[in-house]
């Protein structure tokens, strides 16, 4: 009789010390959630560092396999926090792309490095979200660079149609890496239709009237299944293409000027005589 007592209290010790645990885990994430929709971005910060550590401080030293892994072992101990860690992190992304990328309410000059550094944790953590409820926010993203647009790439079609939404974006910035992107989609799929279908976007964009995205799609060609059709075309904007900046084209192609979209097309050119293959 004493040892099934003994056996009673220990389970209700066991059931209330996890009960108080829950409830302390469950104060600290209202806790952080609440400071990362701050207006202040120094509490943002702030609060975006307590919550990776907080994601990040049961896993074993010796079991840990990076940031993705230490998050899923958070979510699979705590599936009753998991739901809104995750859509806190995909807003704080969405909220923080209108700082760092559009520059809403962003005073010049006073976003620092830690600043910049702080965005791109913040991206990161994201992008190892294994949830395609992240695609929107990395889509916002996706003009800073390498973390935010492979963190789209793993999305494959699921990625596709909010990506070449941007095409019709009045951003210069935004247009030039959609089209990449899509380029990029589209051939991932490797069948005669994505192919025609890139080749469609990327001449159509030859005409874009910024040369931020004509130049972007000269590029593009060089990534094309049927890139050699081209050829006509680059060596008609390497003569033609208005756009001319000060300085001095590297390859010498424009005379004392330098006209950058001739310039890449020029380097097209040479890529595809020379048989070089699509890559870095």
């Amino acid at each position: 009789m004493r040892s099934l007592l003994c056996i009673f209290l220990a389970l209700a010790i066991s059931a209330l010390t996890s009960a108080q645990q829950s409830a302390s885990l469950d104060t600290r994430v209202s806790s952080i959630l609440a400071r990362m929709e701050s207006k202040d971005l120094s509490t943002r910060e702030e609060a975006f560092q307590d919550m990776t550590d907080l994601l990040s401080e049961e896993q074993p030293p010796a079991q840990a396999s990076g940031k993705t892994g230490a998050f899923a072992g958070f979510f699979a101990r705590h599936p009753d926090q998991a739901e809104r860690v995750k859509l806190g992190l995909i807003q704080l992304l969405a909220s923080e792309n209108g700082l760092f990328v559009s520059g809403k309410n962003a005073t010049p000059g006073t976003l620092t490095e830690e600043d910049g550094e702080y965005y791109a944790e913040v991206i990161d953590t994201v992008s190892s979200l294994d949830d395609e409820r992240v695609i929107p926010a990395l889509v916002g993203a996706m003009t800073t660079g390498g973390i935010a647009q492979h963190g789209l790439l793993k999305y494959g079609d699921k990625a596709l149609g909010p990506v070449m939404e941007q095409l019709k974006n009045p951003d210069a910035l935004f247009r030039a890496v959609a089209l990449s992107m899509s380029v990029t989609l589209l051939g991932k799929r490797n069948d005669p239709a994505s192919n025609k279908r890139a080749s469609d976007l990327v001449r159509l964009y030859l005409t874009d009237p910024s040369p931020v995205v004509r130049g972007g799609a000269v590029g593009d060609i060089f990534c094309l299944a049927d890139r050699q059709e081209f050829v006509p075309t680059l060596e008609k904007i390497a003569k033609t293409d208005p756009e001319k900046f000060a300085g001095k084209a590297l390859d010498g192609g424009d005379g004392e000027e330098f006209y950058p979209v001739r310039y890449d097309a020029r380097q097209a050119l040479r890529a595809i005589q020379n048989n070089k293959s699509c890559g870095p």
